[in-house]
């Protein structure tokens, strides 16, 4: 009887491990990076713009080509002033990983900035300059903060780090007087490993683009 109820019990238990096999298998199966891998690209095709009679092209990665371009003498596509527009939500939260529950544009007329947020008070801004990005670099280091490029930024571009180590701003440079800078909201959580990670991903999608 004993042995009887002794194979009953591995039995029993050999059941028990394998249902937690299972279930183990279907957490590995939606896991953030299994998940990851199912979404994040768009199907390119036309979009409505506001303010546009024609539409924009929307590529696989959601970022969206205004329309008119390329109509310059070089032939290449440019980042315009409709940053919210251009850089969609789908884009940057592809980008930086995390949702994005709002976006806002400038509110002042002449600026061109988006702001992503990703709740009621924390967000990131992308700012479209037309400046000098070496005057940039001179009023950084002014204000004793430390710049430099980062070679995992797949386009030239200066990350400025505050005295602390904390990045300040990080600027992708579309030109000798055309930039986007990457700012955030103070009391921001975003770690400087995930800012350069956004940053990259951002650059990947422009690098192209003037």
């Amino acid at each position: 009887m004993k042995q009887k109820g002794l194979i009953l019990l591995l039995i029993l238990s050999g059941l028990t491990f394998s249902g937690c096999s299972s279930k183990i298998s279907t957490k590995v199966s939606n896991s953030p990076v299994a998940i990851a891998e199912k979404v994040g690209k768009c199907q390119p095709g036309e979009v409505s713009l506001e303010n546009y009679g024609d539409k924009g092209k929307r590529l696989s990665n959601c970022f969206v080509e205004y329309p008119g371009e390329p109509t310059r003498q070089d032939k290449s596509y440019y980042v315009v002033e409709d940053i919210c527009g251009q850089f969609a939500k789908e884009f940057v939260e592809n980008a930086l990983g995390r949702t994005i529950v709002r976006i806002e544009p400038e509110k002042i007329s002449g600026l061109y900035n988006c702001s992503y947020y990703l709740d009621d008070k924390e967000y990131v801004m992308l700012v479209l300059d037309y400046l000098t990005i070496a005057n940039q670099k001179i009023g950084q280091e002014a204000m004793g903060r430390t710049t430099k490029e980062e070679p995992r930024i797949p386009m030239r571009n200066m990350v400025v780090y505050q005295e602390n180590g904390v990045v300040n701003t990080i600027y992708l440079v579309l030109g000798d007087e055309k930039f986007i800078s990457i700012e955030r909201s103070s009391g921001s959580n975003l770690s400087t490993e995930e800012l350069i990670n956004f940053a990259s991903k951002i650059a990947e999608g422009i690098k192209n683009y003037k």
